[in-house]
């Protein structure tokens, strides 16, 4: 087994293996670089702790560190990325590493939205909400414009007629993805249409609004559709 070095910053702490050093590097740089972003969206000064999170380049690495965390733990054959004992631990490609730049970015983001928005504000998890704005958040979106990937996954999104009812997704049910349709994909059409349509303050007093989240959550998927169909010009 290869040698796992620990590295670390004022906001992270992550553990890979000692190959992946460079890699740990950029990590750290990006993630800090969104996590300050992260702080001023929420107009907070720090996080409570320091975020953990290990990267493993084989799954029987990844495995072994879950059950160290948790022995009862039972991850999904095909998870790539899990929350156990208060760290993400994250499945490496070894022939693309950097694919996953952004993970412990978005890891992040569901971590201050749980403790800046739904502790603060009582509220239970609405999937869709934080799910949505972390795919926006942690850049990789941006990276799904410019790749042209986006596009595709508003066009089948627009001529899909099996659509779930965005309130109506729940991982507990097994429904974020399914044959018919890819919710990560539409987490981010609703994402993008709530920071283009919506100003900083705005969104940030729409998201501790409970009663209007799950009010607009059966129609936002309907209404982001079609303000992207008509900003990209689709017929």
């Amino acid at each position: 087994m290869e040698k796992f070095i620990k590295m670390e910053n004022d906001f992270f702490e992550i553990m890979l293996p000692e190959s992946l050093k460079k890699f740990g590097e950029d990590v750290l740089q990006y993630s800090t670089n969104k996590m300050n972003e992260f702080l001023a969206f929420f107009k907070e000064n720090s996080y409570k702790t320091k975020i953990k999170g290990s990267f493993f380049l084989n799954h029987d690495d990844f495995l072994n560190r879950i059950k160290e965390l948790n022995p009862k733990a039972n991850p999904p054959s095909w998870a790539k990325g899990c929350f156990y004992g208060g760290e993400t631990q994250i499945l490496l490609d070894p022939e693309n590493i950097y694919e996953r730049l952004c993970t412990l970015a978005h890891e992040t983001f569901h971590l201050l939205f749980q403790e800046f928005i739904y502790n603060k504000n009582n509220m239970d998890r609405i999937v869709w909400l934080d799910e949505s704005l972390a795919g926006n958040f942690d850049g990789t979106t941006e990276e799904y414009i410019k790749s042209g990937e986006f596009l595709k996954i508003l066009k089948r999104a627009r001529d899909n007629k099996k659509l779930p009812i965005m309130n109506d997704l729940s991982f507990s049910k097994g429904n974020v993805k399914t044959e018919s349709y890819n919710g990560y994909g539409l987490f981010k059409l609703v994402g993008r249409y709530l920071l283009e349509t919506k100003t900083q303050d705005e969104l940030l007093e729409y998201v501790k609004d409970k009663d209007k989240v799950i009010g607009d959550g059966d129609t936002i998927l309907e209404k982001s559709i079609e303000y992207l169909s008509n900003k990209y010009g689709l017929e």
